[in-house]
């Protein structure tokens, strides 16, 4: 269980440290996505997408909100475990994206998207509108249908949550399932991987889009998957899942009863003042995480826990500020280690395995903190290896039937 989460976290860093392309690993190691266009799913695995004219950026171009027409959403728990579609032939899941801004948004103004390793040829693949998954192309970012944005064209692999009620998921390998708010994101597919949002680029088409992600991996052994802040906070994301027996029915991520303006205000008030940058930095579309914002190398904050290392590690190695947020060099394969000293219990051994203590003294990660705070049962990724003594909000089963994902606002 560890070793996949640990991969897809790692995906996970990847993907967002860089735009460059993606690799996929050696051997060893409905209607079309929009009314009037999109990735023609019915066409061959290998073949690019063939539908209507290409689309230019559609960032923030929504119906704007009326006070008078909001509502209260339901909750992720409304639709009962019974209710829940079996999934049959290929499909290992059926998974449903659920509308929770509370009127906010309708559900043509949300869009989704998956990516991820196809594991009967290896092939990074997306999933189209029948359940089914079709290898990645450098060619899909010029089909008929493609997006377009600031003059560069885009792959379309997304789908309205309006034009899908439930859909069944096959198996997948470090699958990436984007959710965006207003507009689709805008992904760069190639032959061997893709390029996903860089949120340190300012000139990334994705810099202005509200976008959100979890991650998983659904395999022999069943569903394995999470909700992440790793990387930022777009909007608070519910992720339900519920296996075929019935011994099996959580959710996890942000709660329910805190809308998203709150949540930013919170953070505001909450953190300590090295971190509060972070929630105005890339506002109003994330908070982003310390390692996008003051505390990579170079930044204001790039030694922040630095003093703290010198004093507690009595290793040969020393880690840095950046080892420490983002889990690497020293700290690779080290989980107890990172853990410690981003929760400021690393000289208490005996506060390794007790939430209450953790984050009580500085330095540690406030950003971390505040979103165990938000949420539900006090579990999130706040960084890598947040797992640690089960602080994630990761959630795995050997027959999983449903997996349904609330969107907030």
């Amino acid at each position: 269980m560890k070793n996949l989460t640990l991969s897809i976290i790692a995906v996970t860093l990847f993907l967002n440290a860089c735009s460059s392309q993606i690799s996929a690993p050696s051997p060893e190691g409905v209607k079309d996505a929009f009314p009037d266009g999109g990735v023609d799913s019915s066409s061959s695995d290998n073949e690019s997408s063939s539908a209507n004219s290409g689309q230019e950026g559609q960032t923030n171009e929504v119906e704007e909100f009326d006070a008078h027409k909001a509502f209260k959403s339901e909750s992720i728990r409304s639709i009962l475990a019974s209710n829940i579609p079996l999934a049959t032939g290929k499909g290992s899941i059926s998974m449903k994206i659920m509308n929770g801004t509370n009127g906010h948004y309708s559900n043509g103004d949300i869009y989704w998207g998956i990516l991820g390793i196809n594991p009967s040829n290896g092939r990074w693949s997306y999933l189209d509108k029948r359940g089914i998954l079709r290898s990645l192309s450098r060619s899909l970012n010029d089909a008929n249908g493609h997006l377009s944005k600031n003059g560069t064209n885009f792959a379309n692999i997304y789908h309205r949550t309006s034009e899908i009620d439930w859909i069944e998921i096959p198996k997948i390998t470090s699958g990436r399932l984007y959710i965006c708010i207003g507009s689709p994101c805008y992904i760069k597919t190639f032959d061997t991987g893709f390029a996903g949002p860089n949120i340190d680029n300012p000139s990334d088409p994705n810099i202005n889009v509200y976008f959100d992600f979890i991650e998983f991996t659904i395999d022999d052994s069943g569903y394995h998957g999470n909700t992440t802040r790793v990387d930022g906070f777009g909007f608070p994301l519910q992720h339900r899942l519920v296996n075929r027996n019935g011994t099996y029915d959580q959710v996890v991520g942000e709660r329910e009863d805190v809308s998203r303006a709150q949540i930013f205000d919170a953070y505001l008030s909450q953190v300590s003042e090295p971190f509060q940058a972070l929630g105005r930095q890339q506002a109003p579309y994330r908070i982003v995480a310390p390692i996008h914002g003051a505390f990579r190398e170079g930044g204001a904050q790039a030694k922040y826990f630095d003093n703290y290392i010198q004093r507690v590690w009595k290793k040969k190695s020393k880690p840095s500020t950046q080892n420490v947020l983002l889990c690497n060099g020293p700290l690779a394969e080290d989980p107890s280690g990172c853990a410690g000293l981003n929760r400021g219990v690393y000289e208490d051994v005996g506060a390794w395995k007790i939430p209450a203590k953790y984050y009580s003294t500085a330095p540690a990660n406030a950003y971390a903190q505040f979103w165990h705070k938000q949420a539900i049962g006090g579990l999130a990724y706040g960084f890598a290896y947040d797992d640690f003594n089960q602080q994630a909000a990761y959630q795995e089963v050997k027959d999983p039937k449903g997996l349904i994902l609330r969107v907030g606002w």
